[in-house]
């Protein structure tokens, strides 16, 4: 862990003064694009290709969902004042941005129908949302190429990776895959890597794969749900083909799923990470223990559940799901 005085810009974000966003011109087309991740989230990609960036390798959107995180990355190379995107774009043997989308969100398992809606915007899951990410990247299509379909099937090339934002770890073979694919060609003090899902109530097996990477990266911040580090030494292949989620036991994996940095997170966040940590516990066949380990949990944190009621996913909620979920062995 570097020591430094980390930059506090709000509750929920909390970063590394070279990727500091605060005082970030926002620009009103990234602002305009539908999509689930934040404001600060957008700056915060739009800030690293325009200030961080060095023209050392490729950009990677992994889960572009409807353009809001590519079209921040591929706006802020534009805004990039130390880059003549013009010559660039004439000597890249490929284009610089990779966008990688199913193109649809899953219909829920038990049929019923579910909505999302953003402004006029409402999308129905199961439904395509593919000309809505299309319209989005039009004005950027000299700089990314977009590859739709299951990202298990895709294949990273050798090039090097200067910034990778992944919104895809939905599933412990999808978080293999960028693993596998994205982390031998991170750079060393140069390259950024961004887990939009990290600091989130489920999808353990993202917290158990950063601690594994632990040695390869410096933290460097959060911003609400996404995890920023910068690569601090080459990540050899055979490490990142290693999957601890699958291989080790549960102790090893609790004592990686814990290796968050935890000091700055508020109680909210700190209690997201504890249901991650139950379902962790279920899925390696301790439903029983990870019952019990809830009711501590409860017991901890009974004093915020019922916060910010005016939301629907408050953590009341994220409780009860978490609770329902492992009872039912749907993890």
């Amino acid at each position: 862990m570097l020591s430094f005085e980390f930059e506090r810009l709000s509750n929920g974000c909390y970063v590394h003064p070279e990727i500091s966003f605060l005082d970030t011109h926002t620009p009103q087309a990234i602002l305009e694009i539908p999509g689930m991740i934040s404001v600060a989230e957008r700056k915060l990609l739009f800030n690293l290709s325009s200030s961080n960036y060095q023209q050392a390798g490729f950009i990677v959107d992994a889960g572009s969902f409807m353009g809001a995180s590519v079209v921040s990355l591929a706006h802020g190379y534009r805004s990039n004042l130390k880059i003549d995107s013009d010559s660039q774009s004439n000597t890249r043997e490929k284009k610089l941005i990779s966008s990688f989308e199913l193109g649809f969100l899953p219909k829920p398992a038990n049929g019923t129908d579910r909505f999302w809606k953003c402004g006029s915007l409402v999308y129905q899951f199961g439904n395509s949302f593919l000309p809505i990410l299309k319209k989005s990247i039009s004005p950027y299509s000299d700089l990314v190429e977009l590859n739709i379909g299951d990202f298990n099937q895709y294949s990273w090339s050798d090039h090097p990776i200067e910034i990778c934002f992944v919104d895809v770890c939905k599933t412990r073979q999808l978080n293999m895959h960028v693993s596998t694919q994205f982390m031998p060609h991170l750079m060393e003090g140069k390259s950024f890597f961004i887990n939009q899902d990290f600091f989130f109530d489920r999808l353990p097996w993202i917290k158990i794969t950063m601690g594994y990477l632990n040695e390869y990266f410096d933290w460097y911040g959060q911003v609400f749900s996404s995890s920023v580090y910068k690569c601090k030494k080459p990540i050899p292949k055979y490490i990142a083909d290693y999957d601890p989620f699958t291989h080790a036991t549960l102790d090893e994996c609790l004592k990686l799923h814990d290796m968050y940095p935890s000091k700055h997170l508020s109680d909210s966040y700190k209690f997201r990470m504890s249901l991650s940590r139950s379902y962790l516990i279920a899925m390696k066949g301790k439903k029983v223990d990870a019952l019990d380990y809830l009711k501590s949990v409860e017991k901890d944190y009974e004093y915020i559940m019922d916060d910010n009621k005016s939301i629907d996913r408050n953590d009341r909620f994220r409780f009860n799901r978490t609770l329902r979920q492992i009872k039912a062995g749907i993890y």
